[in-house]
């Protein structure tokens, strides 16, 4: 008969299982921080972010014919808390400007737009500095060079679609799950 020695599939498979299941915890910490910190729709938002974000990463890199290896998934489950990281800023940001005292003059479109654009700039600079933070791996050598090759190259991807799925996604899902929050004290003061 056969001896199966070795069955890297079986090993690869229980890898990415293992990694499903570290993304699923991390996004359920992550889910719970947020329903306490903001609230429970805000949550959902960011929650969905992390789904949009690996989607567009592992399509960049099967386009580019980047080759995903268990060292890859395990630095983008590492840098989950990063990639997050845009998506909670932008949540937090609309979510104090629908909570200040004159949003309700603004109509929410232009509310949302003015809340993304404030930390716009920031952003775009603390992603730029994680992103150059992980150039050096591209020139690490030998054998530990080719392990670690795909993480220069899939990490910044990940962290620019961070990017968009803040500035884009994140909005538009405020847009349809996000409200106002209703002042009534105001009408009694003689505002109407």
């Amino acid at each position: 008969g056969y001896l199966i020695t070795r069955n890297y599939g079986e090993r690869a498979n229980e890898a990415v299982n293992e990694l499903m299941h570290h993304l699923i915890i991390t996004i359920i910490i992550i889910a719970l921080m947020l329903v306490f910190a903001l609230g429970w729709r805000e949550s959902i938002i960011v929650t969905f972010s992390v789904p949009a974000i690996l989607a567009v990463t592992l399509f960049t890199a099967w386009i580019t014919g980047q080759t995903m290896n268990r060292i890859t998934l395990f630095a983008l489950l590492l840098s989950l808390g990063l990639l997050v990281d845009a998506a909670i800023i932008v949540i937090e940001n609309i979510h104090r400007h629908l909570h200040a005292h004159d949003a309700e003059d603004k109509e929410m479109g232009e509310l949302l737009i003015e809340a993304t654009d404030e930390i716009g700039a920031p952003t775009n600079i603390a992603t730029l500095a994680i992103i150059l933070t992980m150039v050096p791996m591209a020139f690490v050598g030998g054998m530990m060079g080719s392990f670690m090759k795909p993480i220069p190259y899939n990490v910044p991807v990940a962290l620019i679609a961070s990017l968009f799925v803040a500035y884009i996604f994140t909005p538009y899902l405020s847009l349809r799950l996000l409200k106002k929050p209703e002042h009534k004290h105001h009408d009694d003061k003689g505002g109407k």
